[in-house]
């Protein structure tokens, strides 16, 4: 009688729960890097936000109110030179889009007037992650606090100070 080779192996079954656990565990490992990154992205916005709003607000210490509003879309305010990097000004957004500089004159669609307002126009972000980044750094409203989200989240303030 001829014995058989042992022929070792694994079975369909097991390659394929092999294959769905990596799978799994690729989408779980996806959902937290796309968490992670978001906050990472909300961190250096709210990074660029504090060293902007801290050169805005000695300028205004220094001069006795904020430089007036730029007429075209993230134009660097000439009167922040010394003040401000304007590459740092100038370049895309954590959120997308650009910077803005907003004063006493500007008023948003929530007709709310700032004396000094940090804006980022052309925003990308979701409202859910607007929302996120909120719940973060401010008070978790989109219409309160210092971050403030109009025009369906495509424009985001980062409000120093508001008129009284």
């Amino acid at each position: 009688m001829l014995k058989r080779p042992k022929v070792s192996g694994f079975t369909l079954f097991e390659v394929a729960f092999a294959m769905l656990l990596v799978a799994l565990l690729a989408m779980a490992a996806r959902a937290a890097f796309v968490r992670i990154s978001t906050r990472a992205q909300g961190s250096a916005f709210m990074n660029d936000c504090r060293v902007f709003s801290e050169a805005f607000n000695r300028y205004a210490q220094e001069h006795g109110s904020f430089p007036p509003h730029q007429s075209s879309l993230s134009r660097f305010p000439p009167e922040m030179n010394g003040y401000l990097s304007n590459t740092n000004w100038t370049r895309t957004t954590p959120l997308g889009g650009s910077y803005d500089w907003d004063d006493k004159d500007a008023t948003n669609s929530l007709g709310v007037t700032f004396n000094g307002a940090i804006k980022v126009t052309g925003c990308t972000w979701t409202l859910d992650n607007l929302r996120n980044l909120d719940n973060w750094f401010d008070d978790g409203g989109l219409t309160t606090g210092n971050i403030r989200v109009t025009d369906v989240g495509t424009t985001v303030f980062f409000v120093m100070e508001v008129a009284r």
